[in-house]
C-alpha cells in the first residue's frame, strides 16, 4: 500500500515548503527550510498540492474500478518521486521530469472520468490539469517561476471549484446557472492566455475572471444551507464561504494592481489564494480525504474552528502588512500561518484517535446535501 508513504512525501515537503516561506520572510528556521526559500511556491503547488489531488483522484478512480490498482496509481507515485528529489536536489531537471510526469498522469485520469462522466465539473477539473502540465512543462524548459505562478494558481482554483461541484452536489440552478458557471469558467482560462501577451492587461482580466468564479460560488454553493446545522456542517460551511471571500479579495487586488508579477502586492494576491482560498478548502475537505488514504474515519471536535481562524486572522494580517507595507506584521503573520496549519494538522491527528462518535457526526460522514466521488458514478 503506497498511500501512507506518499501521504508522509506530501506532509514532508508541506512541512519544508512552510519552513521555506518563513525564511522568505526573515525568520530563521532550519537549514533544511532556509536552503529551499527559492523553491517555495513551486514545493507547495506542483509537489505538495498537485501530488495530493492526484492521490485522491487516483483513489476515486479504483473506487470507481473496484480494483486494488490501476494505472491512476502512476500519477501520485511519478508526483510523490518528483517532490521527493524536488526536496533533496532542488529544482533539476530529474525533479522536473517526475513532476510534469505525475501532471500527466493527473491529466489522463481526470479524462478518463470525462469519458465515463462528460459534466462541466470534471471539464474543469481537466482544464485545470491540462493547466498544470503546461506550467510543468514550462517550468522543466527554464521559464521564470515568478511568471507560473498564476498558471499553476489556476490549476488549483479550477480543480477546487470542478471538486466543489463534484462533490457537494452545487445547485447549477438550471440551464442559467450551468452557463453561468461554464462563463466564469471561460472566462478566466481566456484571461491567463492574455497574460502571455500582455502581463497588465492579461493580469487585470484574469482578476475579473477570479471575481467571476467567486460570484458564482458564492450564488451557488450548498454551504449557505449547510450553515444552518449545527457540528461539522457548519464549520465546513464557514470555510467554504471564507474561503471563497479570499479568492474575491485576490480578484480585487489583480485588478486594482496588475501586471506586477512580483513585489509585495503580488505576495498580497499570491497569500489571499494559496492562504486564505486554498488551504480553507483544505480545512473543509481533508476529512473527506483522509480517510480514503489511512482508512479510518476522522472525528469531529470543536478544537478545529482554532486554526480556522488563526488562518484568517493570519491571511488579513499578512495582506495587511503587504499592502501597508510592514514586514514586522508580515513576519508575524507569516508565523501565526504556520501555526494554524501545524495546529490543524494536530486537530486531524485527535479526530484520527479518537475516531467518529455514535452521538456525533464525523468529519469523514457526509452531510445528507453532500455525495462522494464514488457515489457520484
Amino acid at each position: 500500500m503506497l498511500h501512507l508513504p506518499l501521504l508522509a512525501v506530501i506532509l514532508a515537503a508541506m512541512a519544508i515548503g512552510v519552513l521555506a516561506g518563513l525564511a522568505r520572510i526573515g525568520w530563521s528556521v532550519p537549514s533544511v527550510g532556509a536552503d529551499r526559500a527559492g523553491l517555495h511556491g513551486p514545493t507547495l503547488v506542483a509537489g505538495v498540492f498537485g501530488t495530493l489531488i492526484a492521490l485522491e483522484r487516483a483513489i476515486a478512480m479504483r473506487t470507481v474500478t473496484s480494483r486494488p490498482w490501476t494505472p491512476a496509481d502512476l500519477a501520485p507515485i511519478l508526483g510523490g518521486a518528483g517532490t521527493l528529489v524536488l526536496l533533496v536536489s532542488g529544482a533539476t531537471v530529474p525533479a522536473l521530469v517526475l513532476l510534469g510526469a505525475g501532471a500527466v498522469g493527473l491529466l489522463a485520469i481526470n479524462l478518463d472520468m470525462l469519458r465515463r462522466h462528460p459534466t462541466l465539473d470534471i471539464a474543469t477539473m481537466a482544464v485545470g490539469a491540462v493547466i498544470l502540465v503546461l506550467a510543468d512543462v514550462a517550468w522543466l524548459a527554464g521559464r521564470n517561476v515568478a511568471l507560473l505562478t498564476p498558471w499553476w494558481i489556476a490549476f488549483l482554483v479550477l480543480t477546487i471549484t470542478g471538486e466543489r461541484v463534484e462533490l457537494a452536489r452545487i445547485r447549477f440552478g438550471g440551464p442559467a446557472g450551468r452557463a453561468g458557471f461554464a462563463v466564469a469558467v471561460g472566462l478566466y482560462v481566456v484571461t491567463l492566455l492574455a497574460v502571455l501577451a500582455d502581463a497588465s492587461l492579461g493580469a487585470r482580466l484574469s482578476g475579473l475572471g477570479l471575481l467571476a468564479i467567486t460570484a458564482w460560488l458564492l450564488r451557488h454553493d450548498v454551504a449557505w444551507m449547510t450553515v444552518r446545522h449545527p457540528g461539522f456542517p457548519r464549520y465546513a460551511a464557514i470555510c467554504l464561504l471564507g474561503g471563497y471571500v479570499w479568492l474575491g479579495v485576490a480578484g480585487f487586488i489583480l485588478v486594482a494592481s496588475p501586471g506586477l508579477w512580483a513585489g509585495l502586492t503580488y505576495d498580497a494576491f499570491l497569500h489571499a489564494v494559496l492562504l486564505g482560498f486554498v488551504f480553507s478548502m483544505i480545512f473543509a475537505h481533508a476529512p473527506f480525504i483522509v480517510p480514503g488514504i489511512v482508512g479510518r474515519r476522522v472525528g469531529y471536535h470543536p478544537l478545529a474552528w482554532l486554526p480556522l481562524l488563526l488562518l484568517h486572522v493570519s491571511v488579513a494580517a499578512r495582506i495587511a502588512g503587504d499592502l501597508l507595507p510592514d514586514q514586522d506584521l508580515r513576519q508575524a503573520a507569516g508565523l501565526l500561518s504556520a501555526v494554524a496549519i501545524l495546529f490543524y494538522g494536530l486537530v486531524l491527528v485527535i479526530g484520527l484517535l479518537r475516531g467518529p462518535e455514535p452521538a456525533r457526526r464525523s468529519l469523514s460522514s457526509p452531510h445528507p446535501n453532500q455525495r462522494t466521488p464514488a457515489g457520484r458514478r
